[in-house]
């Protein structure tokens, strides 16, 4: 089945459970990648991603006539659950979905609005029972036992689960059947092209009344018998206890933040996008105030910051959990964004007792960076950073294509500088009240009266990316807006208009200006081409929080910058109902790419929006 649409144009929603599973659609309720599924878990909380059903196919008999529901949507409504309205002819048949908070339970009630007529229903579950990364290429097989209203499905692949699901009042009709999908996404994008599903029979109401008929599908099967608007109640309240203002455009942003907050073991940690990235430490890190802090989640906070001082190793801080292999630590800046996190947790809280805990594990990570780590990590004699050897991809701009490092940037990259001053300053406030330990505060001094001299070049009006590298890029907003500046504020007004001109383009920055020959200015193709693109001119949502930050140092205006984030406000709404991409063309119309909603994107902007509004 081939959709023939404008994937990029068509809108979507999300729907999460807080333990890294989700139900993510297009509003047509087509689906056009292999990541789209109405119920997806995390196998290992909050990874490795399975796809239970890739959608349900409905149909509706009146009057000896069939339907297709889909064919019939009058509305689509995506506030705290998910909610269709259906109509044929004068009946009217809503429905609406939400996944159960902290549980792997998906539930949709059919409320029917029936004057009169004799009205069936059939619903089919098209089972994916597959990574989410991929598509089956044959029939995926399962066992299938059904009672009344209910079956139990166990997935021959995966016999340790049983999922359970059920239609109210229903009978179910077992006839299995296989389907074939074409997702387009994956045809433009070099990804999954094709995919089969299994149905096992259909869930048939012979004679519907006016009333609400409950479907559950469950891994959970102590929740399985849970009716469905009991979920969506309990789902409608939680969401809306997130915000209790008036602001709505802040009550969508507090609602995205919510889906990125998920548990891992007996802790918290954060989703860096959806619906294909797992939980990276950059990225959480960086994310940490928009998502926690600025939304009064401070117990998460705290629980997150846990994780990853629980995970570091040689003074490296974890760079991504992976589905089923020991976590990454190629990260040069991922310990350096800890430290700054625990500083503003402080900030927020003054929970000075928590930092005096975790203290001792922060100390190891300057005493590695100044003796050296894995990675090539280690203070050079001019007390600057240096991080990087052979095909190393340690700073964001992490891509590698055939073994090679498209942006390598070994040497002192500027921005992990700028965070290498920022950390040793702030260990010096951690240690005036614990151990007085002087030796950072001395160290911060002289990665200051070198770091100018390194990285700034006079002709050029800009920092240099890194010591050797002179290319124009978004890095050095760093060195001028991280609490604790490196960079002086008169270096910071030569250079904003610079980035201003050449990488400003209201859906955040350009990686690379695109008056240099790599540049490249759409994301699109097979992987190879779009990793290529990723960090040579794509622009990056997120990065709207350092190049804002640095616009109100030099003394603009709230006005003026709300005129700065105001194209990425305005995008909320424009692929992912409610959601921020990833990462957008760099060239005009600037089409929002990548994950459709994702974390650092919706904190930062979260963050400076609630920021800038304090300031009225």
């Amino acid at each position: 089945m081939k959709n023939n649409l404008d994937i990029f144009n068509i809108k979507e929603w999300l729907l999460t459970n807080g333990l890294g599973g989700y139900s993510y659609m297009s509003l047509p309720l087509i689906n056009t990648s292999c990541y789209q599924s109405l119920m997806c878990v995390a196998l290992h909380t909050p990874v490795d991603r399975y796809s239970v059903l890739e959608n349900v196919n409905e149909e509706v008999i009146i009057d000896n006539n069939t339907y297709l529901l889909n064919e019939h949507i009058v509305s689509v409504d995506v506030e705290d659950i998910v909610t269709y309205t259906f109509q044929i002819k004068n009946i009217s048949i809503k429905k609406e979905i939400a996944y159960a908070y902290d549980q792997n339970t998906l539930a949709i009630s059919y409320h029917i609005t029936n004057p009169g007529k004799k009205l069936q229903l059939f619903v089919s579950p098209e089972l994916a029972l597959r990574s989410h990364h991929e598509g089956n290429r044959h029939k995926p097989e399962c066992m299938v036992t059904s009672y009344k209203d209910t079956i139990n499905i166990i997935p021959l692949k995966h016999k340790e689960l049983c999922i359970s699901m059920s239609l109210e009042d229903s009978t179910f009709i077992q006839k299995e059947t296989c389907k074939s999908y074409h997702y387009d996404f994956g045809e433009l994008t070099g990804g999954t092209v094709s995919d089969k599903v299994v149905i096992p029979g259909t869930f048939h109401i012979s004679n519907m009344e006016s009333r609400s008929y409950s479907f559950i599908c469950s891994l959970d099967l102590e929740n399985s018998a849970l009716n469905a608007n009991t979920i969506i109640f309990n789902e409608k309240r939680r969401i809306n206890s997130l915000y209790l203002g008036n602001d709505r455009l802040l009550k969508q942003l507090y609602k995205a933040s919510d889906q990125f907050i998920v548990k891992r073991g007996d802790s918290h940690s954060i989703i860096a996008g959806y619906p294909w990235f797992n939980d990276w430490g950059r990225d959480t890190l960086i994310s940490l105030e928009g998502l926690t802090l600025c939304t009064g989640r401070f117990h998460d906070a705290k629980d997150i910051l846990l994780t990853f001082v629980h995970h570091l190793k040689d003074g490296l801080c974890v760079n991504m959990f992976t589905d089923q292999e020991p976590p990454l630590y190629n990260t040069v800046d991922g310990s350096l964004w800890l430290i700054h996190a625990c500083y503003q947790y402080l900030l927020y809280t003054n929970d000075f007792t928590f930092i005096q805990s975790i203290y001792p594990a922060l100390k190891t990570i300057i005493s590695h960076y100044v003796t050296g780590t894995k990675h090539n990590i280690h203070m050079s004699d001019d007390f600057l950073l240096f991080a990087g050897s052979g095909e190393d991809q340690i700073t964001w701009m992490d891509v590698r294509i055939h073994g090679k490092a498209v942006t390598p940037r070994h040497g002192k990259p500027v921005e992990v500088n700028a965070l290498w001053y920022n950390a040793l300053k702030i260990m010096n406030v951690f240690a005036g009240f614990t151990d007085n330990d002087p030796s950072y505060d001395i160290i911060a001094i002289k990665v200051k009266e070198n770091f100018v001299k390194v990285f700034f070049d006079e002709q050029l009006g800009y920092l240099k990316d890194t010591d050797t590298d002179p290319t124009l890029r978004p890095n050095q907003l760093y060195a001028f807006s991280l609490p604790f500046p490196v960079a002086n504020i008169s270096i910071a007004r030569r250079a904003f208009p610079i980035i201003t001109e050449k990488l400003y383009v209201g859906r955040g920055l350009r990686s690379l200006t695109p008056d240099d020959p790599q540049y490249i200015g759409t994301y699109l193709g097979p992987l190879e081409s779009r990793d290529y693109a990723y960090h040579q001119g794509t622009s990056w949502g997120y990065l709207i929080g350092p190049y804002i930050r640095t616009f109100l140092k030099l003394n603009h205006s709230r006005e003026e910058a709300l005129k700065l984030l105001d194209p990425l406000l305005q995008s909320i709404n424009e692929q992912l109902i409610g959601g921020i991409n990833e990462i957008y063309d760099g060239d005009a119309p600037h089409t929002g790419k990548g994950c459709v909603n994702q974390a650092w994107s919706v904190a930062e902007v979260l963050c400076l929006y609630q920021s800038l509004n304090k300031m009225q």
